[in-house]
Protein backbone atom coordinates (compact mmCIF):
# COMPACT_ATOMS: atom_id res chain seq x y z
CA UNK A 1 0.00 0.00 0.00
CA UNK A 2 1.38 3.40 -0.98
CA UNK A 3 2.47 5.67 1.87
CA UNK A 4 0.07 8.39 0.67
CA UNK A 5 -2.85 5.96 0.85
CA UNK A 6 -1.82 4.95 4.35
CA UNK A 7 -1.61 8.60 5.39
CA UNK A 8 -5.11 9.25 4.05
CA UNK A 9 -6.52 6.25 5.90
CA UNK A 10 -4.87 7.36 9.15
CA UNK A 11 -6.15 10.91 8.66
CA UNK A 12 -9.72 9.66 8.19
CA UNK A 13 -9.35 7.48 11.26
CA UNK A 14 -8.01 10.40 13.30
CA UNK A 15 -10.91 12.62 12.21
CA UNK A 16 -13.53 10.02 13.15
CA UNK A 17 -14.83 11.17 16.54
CA UNK A 18 -16.90 7.99 17.04
CA UNK A 19 -13.77 5.82 17.03
CA UNK A 20 -12.35 7.96 19.84
CA UNK A 21 -15.39 7.45 22.05
CA UNK A 22 -14.11 6.78 25.59
CA UNK A 23 -15.29 3.47 27.02
CA UNK A 24 -15.82 2.51 30.66
CA UNK A 25 -13.30 -0.06 31.77
CA UNK A 26 -14.39 -3.65 31.36
CA UNK A 27 -12.63 -4.76 34.53
CA UNK A 28 -12.14 -3.18 37.94
CA UNK A 29 -8.56 -1.95 38.14
CA UNK A 30 -8.39 -0.95 41.82
CA UNK A 31 -10.54 -0.73 44.95
CA UNK A 32 -11.87 2.72 44.07
CA UNK A 33 -12.64 1.95 40.42
CA UNK A 34 -16.43 2.31 40.32
CA UNK A 35 -16.72 2.85 36.59
CA UNK A 36 -15.99 -0.58 35.17
CA UNK A 37 -18.70 -2.56 33.38
CA UNK A 38 -17.82 -5.82 35.09
CA UNK A 39 -18.34 -6.85 38.71
CA UNK A 40 -15.13 -7.65 40.56
CA UNK A 41 -15.07 -11.30 41.61
CA UNK A 42 -12.06 -13.45 42.45
CA UNK A 43 -11.52 -16.45 40.23
CA UNK A 44 -12.51 -19.75 41.76
CA UNK A 45 -9.53 -22.09 42.01
CA UNK A 46 -11.42 -24.64 39.91
CA UNK A 47 -11.68 -22.14 37.04
CA UNK A 48 -7.95 -21.46 37.22
CA UNK A 49 -7.28 -25.20 37.27
CA UNK A 50 -9.47 -25.73 34.20
CA UNK A 51 -7.45 -23.15 32.24
CA UNK A 52 -4.16 -24.67 33.42
CA UNK A 53 -5.25 -28.17 32.51
CA UNK A 54 -6.29 -26.99 29.06
CA UNK A 55 -2.86 -25.44 28.50
CA UNK A 56 -1.08 -28.56 29.74
CA UNK A 57 -3.25 -30.66 27.41
CA UNK A 58 -2.03 -28.63 24.44
CA UNK A 59 -5.11 -26.45 24.00
CA UNK A 60 -3.04 -23.59 22.65
CA UNK A 61 -4.00 -23.97 19.01
CA UNK A 62 -6.78 -22.54 16.88
CA UNK A 63 -10.18 -24.08 17.49
CA UNK A 64 -13.54 -23.73 15.81
CA UNK A 65 -14.04 -20.03 15.14
CA UNK A 66 -17.43 -19.86 16.89
CA UNK A 67 -16.00 -21.49 20.00
CA UNK A 68 -15.44 -24.93 21.45
CA UNK A 69 -18.56 -27.06 21.16
CA UNK A 70 -18.92 -27.82 24.92
CA UNK A 71 -18.89 -24.11 25.78
CA UNK A 72 -21.39 -23.24 23.07
CA UNK A 73 -23.63 -26.00 24.43
CA UNK A 74 -23.23 -24.61 27.95
CA UNK A 75 -24.11 -21.08 26.83
CA UNK A 76 -27.12 -22.32 24.87
CA UNK A 77 -28.29 -24.25 27.93
CA UNK A 78 -27.78 -21.16 30.11
CA UNK A 79 -29.83 -19.02 27.71
CA UNK A 80 -32.57 -21.63 27.50
CA UNK A 81 -32.69 -21.98 31.29
CA UNK A 82 -32.37 -18.30 32.22
CA UNK A 83 -34.23 -16.64 29.35
CA UNK A 84 -36.31 -19.39 27.72
CA UNK A 85 -34.43 -18.48 24.54
CA UNK A 86 -34.87 -21.25 21.93
CA UNK A 87 -31.28 -21.75 20.79
CA UNK A 88 -28.80 -24.58 20.33
CA UNK A 89 -25.02 -24.65 20.18
CA UNK A 90 -25.16 -23.88 16.46
CA UNK A 91 -26.78 -20.54 17.25
CA UNK A 92 -23.90 -19.46 19.50
CA UNK A 93 -20.68 -17.60 18.75
CA UNK A 94 -18.23 -17.20 21.63
CA UNK A 95 -16.69 -13.75 21.39
CA UNK A 96 -13.70 -11.95 22.86
CA UNK A 97 -15.93 -9.88 25.11
CA UNK A 98 -19.07 -7.81 24.77
CA UNK A 99 -17.52 -5.14 22.55
CA UNK A 100 -16.68 -7.76 19.93
CA UNK A 101 -20.29 -8.96 20.17
CA UNK A 102 -21.48 -5.40 19.54
CA UNK A 103 -19.12 -4.97 16.61
CA UNK A 104 -19.92 -8.24 14.86
CA UNK A 105 -23.68 -7.88 15.18
CA UNK A 106 -23.79 -4.24 14.13
CA UNK A 107 -21.46 -4.71 11.17
CA UNK A 108 -22.71 -7.99 9.74
CA UNK A 109 -26.41 -7.80 10.58
CA UNK A 110 -26.46 -4.06 9.97
CA UNK A 111 -25.18 -4.40 6.41
CA UNK A 112 -28.46 -6.08 5.50
CA UNK A 113 -30.51 -3.01 6.41
CA UNK A 114 -30.79 0.58 5.21
CA UNK A 115 -30.84 1.99 8.75
CA UNK A 116 -30.47 1.09 12.40
CA UNK A 117 -32.43 2.50 15.33
CA UNK A 118 -30.39 3.03 18.49
CA UNK A 119 -31.21 4.50 21.90
CA UNK A 120 -30.30 8.15 22.36
CA UNK A 121 -28.70 6.98 25.61
CA UNK A 122 -26.69 3.76 25.40
CA UNK A 123 -23.30 2.26 26.16
CA UNK A 124 -20.58 4.27 24.36
CA UNK A 125 -19.26 1.06 22.83
CA UNK A 126 -22.26 1.22 20.54
CA UNK A 127 -21.08 4.51 19.03
CA UNK A 128 -17.59 3.11 18.66
CA UNK A 129 -18.89 0.10 16.73
CA UNK A 130 -21.16 2.26 14.57
CA UNK A 131 -18.34 4.64 13.71
CA UNK A 132 -16.50 2.15 11.53
CA UNK A 133 -18.64 2.88 8.48
CA UNK A 134 -21.18 5.46 7.38
CA UNK A 135 -24.77 4.37 7.94
CA UNK A 136 -28.21 5.85 8.49
CA UNK A 137 -28.75 5.97 12.25
CA UNK A 138 -32.21 6.61 13.69
CA UNK A 139 -32.09 7.94 17.26
CA UNK A 140 -34.71 6.46 19.60
CA UNK A 141 -35.91 9.00 22.17
CA UNK A 142 -35.51 7.78 25.73
CA UNK A 143 -37.60 8.28 28.85
CA UNK A 144 -35.54 9.68 31.78
CA UNK A 145 -38.27 8.50 34.16
CA UNK A 146 -37.81 4.91 32.92
CA UNK A 147 -34.07 4.76 33.41
CA UNK A 148 -33.36 6.22 29.95
CA UNK A 149 -34.85 3.24 28.14
CA UNK A 150 -36.24 4.06 24.69
CA UNK A 151 -39.97 4.72 24.94
CA UNK A 152 -42.18 2.17 23.20
CA UNK A 153 -43.76 4.97 21.15
CA UNK A 154 -40.30 5.99 19.91
CA UNK A 155 -39.57 2.42 18.86
CA UNK A 156 -42.92 2.15 17.08
CA UNK A 157 -42.37 5.46 15.31
CA UNK A 158 -38.95 4.36 14.05
CA UNK A 159 -40.36 1.12 12.68
CA UNK A 160 -43.32 2.95 11.13
CA UNK A 161 -40.79 5.24 9.45
CA UNK A 162 -39.12 2.29 7.73
CA UNK A 163 -36.36 1.39 10.21
CA UNK A 164 -36.10 -2.40 10.19
CA UNK A 165 -33.19 -2.99 12.58
CA UNK A 166 -33.17 -1.97 16.22
CA UNK A 167 -30.39 -2.10 18.81
CA UNK A 168 -31.75 -2.18 22.36
CA UNK A 169 -30.34 -2.67 25.84
CA UNK A 170 -32.39 -4.30 28.59
CA UNK A 171 -31.28 -3.66 31.25
CA UNK A 172 -29.88 -0.26 30.27
CA UNK A 173 -26.10 -0.17 30.48
CA UNK A 174 -26.34 3.24 32.15
CA UNK A 175 -29.13 2.87 34.70
CA UNK A 176 -29.79 -0.85 34.95
CA UNK A 177 -33.48 -0.27 34.14
CA UNK A 178 -35.12 -3.18 32.30
CA UNK A 179 -38.25 -3.46 30.22
CA UNK A 180 -41.15 -5.24 31.89
CA UNK A 181 -42.37 -8.55 30.50
CA UNK A 182 -45.37 -6.79 28.93
CA UNK A 183 -43.12 -4.19 27.31
CA UNK A 184 -40.86 -6.88 25.88
CA UNK A 185 -43.93 -8.66 24.51
CA UNK A 186 -45.09 -5.40 22.91
CA UNK A 187 -41.71 -4.91 21.23
CA UNK A 188 -41.79 -8.54 20.06
CA UNK A 189 -45.25 -8.07 18.58
CA UNK A 190 -44.06 -4.93 16.78
CA UNK A 191 -41.16 -6.87 15.27
CA UNK A 192 -43.41 -9.74 14.27
CA UNK A 193 -45.94 -7.50 12.57
CA UNK A 194 -43.39 -5.35 10.75
CA UNK A 195 -40.76 -7.95 9.89
CA UNK A 196 -38.14 -5.83 11.67
CA UNK A 197 -35.12 -7.36 13.46
CA UNK A 198 -33.33 -6.52 16.68
CA UNK A 199 -29.96 -6.81 18.37
CA UNK A 200 -30.76 -7.22 22.07
CA UNK A 201 -28.05 -6.51 24.66
CA UNK A 202 -29.12 -8.53 27.70
CA UNK A 203 -25.73 -8.61 29.36
CA UNK A 204 -26.90 -7.05 32.65
CA UNK A 205 -29.99 -9.26 32.92
CA UNK A 206 -28.33 -11.80 35.28
CA UNK A 207 -27.94 -8.96 37.79
CA UNK A 208 -31.72 -8.44 38.01
CA UNK A 209 -33.28 -10.24 40.96
CA UNK A 210 -35.62 -12.81 39.49
CA UNK A 211 -34.24 -12.13 36.01
CA UNK A 212 -35.90 -10.18 33.24
CA UNK A 213 -37.49 -11.22 29.99
CA UNK A 214 -35.42 -11.49 26.83
CA UNK A 215 -36.76 -10.34 23.48
CA UNK A 216 -35.29 -13.56 22.11
CA UNK A 217 -37.82 -15.53 24.12
CA UNK A 218 -41.01 -13.95 22.79
CA UNK A 219 -43.21 -16.10 20.60
CA UNK A 220 -43.78 -13.15 18.29
CA UNK A 221 -40.17 -12.52 17.26
CA UNK A 222 -37.51 -15.15 18.19
CA UNK A 223 -36.39 -15.68 14.59
CA UNK A 224 -35.72 -11.96 14.20
CA UNK A 225 -33.70 -11.34 17.38
CA UNK A 226 -29.98 -11.67 18.04
CA UNK A 227 -29.04 -11.55 21.73
CA UNK A 228 -25.63 -10.55 23.09
CA UNK A 229 -24.10 -10.58 26.55
CA UNK A 230 -21.27 -11.71 28.79
CA UNK A 231 -20.83 -15.37 29.62
CA UNK A 232 -21.48 -16.26 33.28
CA UNK A 233 -20.97 -12.78 34.75
CA UNK A 234 -19.60 -12.47 38.24
CA UNK A 235 -17.41 -15.55 37.95
CA UNK A 236 -14.19 -13.55 37.64
CA UNK A 237 -13.97 -13.86 33.86
CA UNK A 238 -14.29 -10.14 33.04
CA UNK A 239 -10.58 -9.81 32.26
CA UNK A 240 -10.73 -12.99 30.16
CA UNK A 241 -13.12 -11.35 27.68
CA UNK A 242 -15.72 -14.05 27.14
CA UNK A 243 -18.94 -12.85 25.51
CA UNK A 244 -21.56 -14.47 23.35
CA UNK A 245 -23.80 -13.90 20.38
CA UNK A 246 -26.99 -15.95 20.14
CA UNK A 247 -28.30 -15.52 16.61
CA UNK A 248 -30.70 -17.11 14.12
CA UNK A 249 -29.15 -19.77 11.87
CA UNK A 250 -28.97 -17.53 8.82
CA UNK A 251 -27.04 -14.80 10.67
CA UNK A 252 -24.25 -17.00 12.00
CA UNK A 253 -22.09 -17.59 8.86
CA UNK A 254 -21.40 -13.91 8.09
CA UNK A 255 -20.47 -13.08 11.68
CA UNK A 256 -18.37 -16.21 12.01
CA UNK A 257 -16.48 -15.31 8.84
CA UNK A 258 -15.87 -11.75 10.05
CA UNK A 259 -14.65 -13.02 13.41
CA UNK A 260 -12.19 -15.33 11.66
CA UNK A 261 -10.82 -12.36 9.73
CA UNK A 262 -10.52 -10.27 12.87
CA UNK A 263 -9.25 -12.66 15.50
CA UNK A 264 -9.31 -16.28 14.25
CA UNK A 265 -10.96 -17.47 17.50
CA UNK A 266 -11.39 -16.59 21.16
CA UNK A 267 -8.55 -17.76 23.45
CA UNK A 268 -8.85 -21.53 23.81
CA UNK A 269 -7.71 -21.82 27.43
CA UNK A 270 -10.09 -19.01 28.42
CA UNK A 271 -12.94 -20.94 26.82
CA UNK A 272 -12.18 -24.00 28.96
CA UNK A 273 -12.11 -21.71 32.01
CA UNK A 274 -15.54 -20.38 31.01
CA UNK A 275 -16.76 -23.94 30.57
CA UNK A 276 -15.80 -24.70 34.17
CA UNK A 277 -17.46 -21.43 35.27
CA UNK A 278 -20.69 -22.56 33.60
CA UNK A 279 -20.93 -25.50 36.01
CA UNK A 280 -20.24 -23.30 39.07
CA UNK A 281 -22.46 -20.38 38.08
CA UNK A 282 -25.87 -21.79 39.19
CA UNK A 283 -24.70 -22.21 42.80
CA UNK A 284 -22.43 -19.14 42.98
CA UNK A 285 -24.73 -16.53 41.47
CA UNK A 286 -27.68 -16.39 43.92
CA UNK A 287 -25.58 -15.52 47.02
CA UNK A 288 -23.73 -12.92 44.98
CA UNK A 289 -27.05 -11.36 43.99
CA UNK A 290 -28.16 -11.34 47.62
CA UNK A 291 -24.97 -9.56 48.65
CA UNK A 292 -25.39 -6.96 45.92
CA UNK A 293 -29.02 -6.40 46.90
CA UNK A 294 -27.97 -5.54 50.46
CA UNK A 295 -25.16 -3.28 49.25
CA UNK A 296 -27.30 -1.43 46.72
CA UNK A 297 -30.02 -0.82 49.30
CA UNK A 298 -27.45 0.66 51.68
CA UNK A 299 -25.90 2.78 48.93
CA UNK A 300 -29.30 4.07 47.80
CA UNK A 301 -30.10 5.04 51.39
CA UNK A 302 -26.75 6.83 51.69
CA UNK A 303 -27.52 8.71 48.45
CA UNK A 304 -30.91 9.84 49.83
CA UNK A 305 -29.24 11.08 53.02
CA UNK A 306 -26.96 13.21 50.84
CA UNK A 307 -29.88 14.48 48.73
CA UNK A 308 -28.57 12.66 45.69
CA UNK A 309 -31.25 11.40 43.32
CA UNK A 310 -30.77 7.78 42.28
CA UNK A 311 -32.22 6.70 38.95
CA UNK A 312 -34.48 3.67 39.27
CA UNK A 313 -32.70 0.60 37.94
CA UNK A 314 -33.36 -3.12 38.18
CA UNK A 315 -29.79 -4.40 37.85
CA UNK A 316 -28.18 -4.79 41.26
CA UNK A 317 -24.57 -4.35 40.14
CA UNK A 318 -24.77 -0.65 39.21
CA UNK A 319 -26.42 2.53 40.46
CA UNK A 320 -26.89 5.71 38.42
CA UNK A 321 -27.26 9.13 39.98
CA UNK A 322 -28.50 12.46 38.72
CA UNK A 323 -25.44 14.66 39.10
CA UNK A 324 -24.02 18.02 38.16
CA UNK A 325 -21.51 18.36 35.36
CA UNK A 326 -18.63 18.39 37.83
CA UNK A 327 -19.58 15.20 39.68
CA UNK A 328 -17.19 12.94 37.80
CA UNK A 329 -14.34 15.39 38.40
CA UNK A 330 -15.13 15.49 42.14
CA UNK A 331 -14.96 11.73 42.32
CA UNK A 332 -11.68 11.63 40.41
CA UNK A 333 -10.23 14.26 42.78
CA UNK A 334 -11.16 11.98 45.69
CA UNK A 335 -9.44 9.04 44.00
CA UNK A 336 -12.56 7.32 42.63
CA UNK A 337 -13.36 6.45 39.04
CA UNK A 338 -16.90 6.39 37.66
CA UNK A 339 -18.66 6.04 34.33
CA UNK A 340 -19.61 9.50 33.06
CA UNK A 341 -23.16 9.61 31.74
CA UNK A 342 -22.04 12.14 29.13
CA UNK A 343 -20.28 9.29 27.30
CA UNK A 344 -23.61 7.43 27.20
CA UNK A 345 -25.57 10.48 26.03
CA UNK A 346 -26.84 11.61 29.46
CA UNK A 347 -24.55 14.44 30.65
CA UNK A 348 -26.27 14.93 34.03
CA UNK A 349 -25.75 11.33 35.16
CA UNK A 350 -22.94 9.27 36.64
CA UNK A 351 -22.86 5.48 36.98
CA UNK A 352 -21.18 3.67 39.86
CA UNK A 353 -20.48 0.02 40.54
CA UNK A 354 -22.17 -1.42 43.59
CA UNK A 355 -19.41 -2.51 45.95
CA UNK A 356 -18.08 -1.89 49.42
CA UNK A 357 -16.47 1.48 48.58
CA UNK A 358 -19.42 3.02 46.69
CA UNK A 359 -21.04 4.62 49.75
CA UNK A 360 -17.68 6.14 50.67
CA UNK A 361 -17.43 7.64 47.18
CA UNK A 362 -20.78 9.39 47.61
CA UNK A 363 -19.28 11.54 50.34
CA UNK A 364 -17.19 13.29 47.69
CA UNK A 365 -20.43 14.53 46.09
CA UNK A 366 -21.67 16.44 49.15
Amino acid sequence: MASQTKAEILARHDANAALKTPLPGQITRHAKDLGADGVFSPLDERIIAAASEALEAGQTHYVDVPGIEPLREAIADYLNTSFSAPCQSGNIIVTAGLQESRFLTIQKIGENFDSIGIPAVAHPGLQKALGVRARNVVSLAVDPHRGYLPALDAIADAVAGGCRLLYLESPSRLSGAAYTSDEVAAIGQLLGESGASAIWDQGLAPWVEGGCRSLASTEESPAQVTAIGEAFPGMGLASWFIGYIAAPDDQIPAMQSQKQIMAICTSTAAQYAALEASSLFPAAHPPRLAQLKRLKSYIAESARDLNLDAIAGDALNIIALQASGGAAAKLRAAGFDCADGADFGAPAVIRLNVNTTTAEALQALR
